[in-house]
């Protein structure tokens, strides 16, 4: 399963700088975060068992673990962006690591959203920050794209771990193009089934660079998920979108030809 091997990745010390943590209910994902943080920690400090530090995370007792919730009516203040700008600037308390945890970060408006992909786009250190949503859709996609994606739901298309790996292998071979493109279409019937198959794919390969693979490869694959996205956004059709993608994972470019 994707949630123990995300423990494993906690374990190893093997992190990225930010993550965006989505589906399921918000009790789920601010326990999943409690349980793969306390792991981060324990990992470092051995003084200290996770059962312990996990009391410590969820009454609010470590130093270096910031939880932020909306303060606004509606959205998230600019100054609470500002506060966490300001967190990233100091040096940790506890450990080695800062975990800064953005709950309903959807409510993030233009301005704040603006403000943090400016942190995002230079990490500091030994930070992590972690976006939790059940609205990944209203993320800045360069937003997006500098997270890896944890995925807590239970849709069918995303929770397949199999068949997506299966999938990703697929999508590389040149002749899938031929074979497979009406196969994967036919089980989009929305927009939104689109956005989540993709959502998949990419977190799937992001998962890959985990396990070693060409880093080169998964960079350039990751860039064409990305583009399939944005090509949907501008109302593009799922089968247009889909198809530039399916290319180039065949190494082909947009006209079809070997890249």
């Amino acid at each position: 399963m994707l949630f123990d091997k995300w423990m494993k990745i906690a374990e190893s010390g093997n992190l990225m700088h930010s993550y965006i943590i989505y589906g399921s209910s918000e009790s789920t994902r601010r326990d999943f975060i409690f349980d793969f943080v306390s792991r981060v920690i324990f990992r470092e400090d051995k003084k200290r068992s996770i059962p312990l530090i996990l009391k410590m995370l969820k009454e609010n007792n470590y130093a270096d673990f910031h939880f932020f919730d909306p303060a606004g009516e509606h959205d998230f203040l600019t100054s609470q962006i500002e506060d966490v700008q300001g967190i990233i600037s100091r040096a940790p308390i506890e450990n080695s690591y800062k975990f800064i945890i953005i709950n309903k970060a959807d409510r993030m408006n233009a301005v704040a959203q603006n403000r943090l992909l400016k942190t995002l786009e230079e990490p500091h250190g030994k930070t992590i920050i972690f976006l939790l949503t059940d609205r990944i859709e209203l993320l800045r996609q360069t937003i997006r794209s500098r997270c890896s994606n944890m995925y807590l739901g239970e849709n069918v298309l995303v929770d397949r771990n199999d068949e997506i790996d299966e999938l990703v292998d697929n999508l590389r071979e040149s002749k899938f193009f031929y074979q497979s493109k009406n196969i994967i279409l036919t089980q989009l019937k929305h927009f939104g089934d689109a956005y989540e198959l993709l959502q998949s794919i990419e977190d799937n390969l992001r998962m890959r660079l985990y396990d070693g693979e060409d880093p080169n490869q998964l960079s350039y694959e990751i860039a064409a998920v990305i583009e399939a996205r944005k090509s949907l956004s501008m109302n593009i059709s799922v089968g247009n979108a889909f198809g530039v993608m399916i290319l180039k994972f065949g190494g082909f470019d947009d006209k079809g030809c070997r890249s």
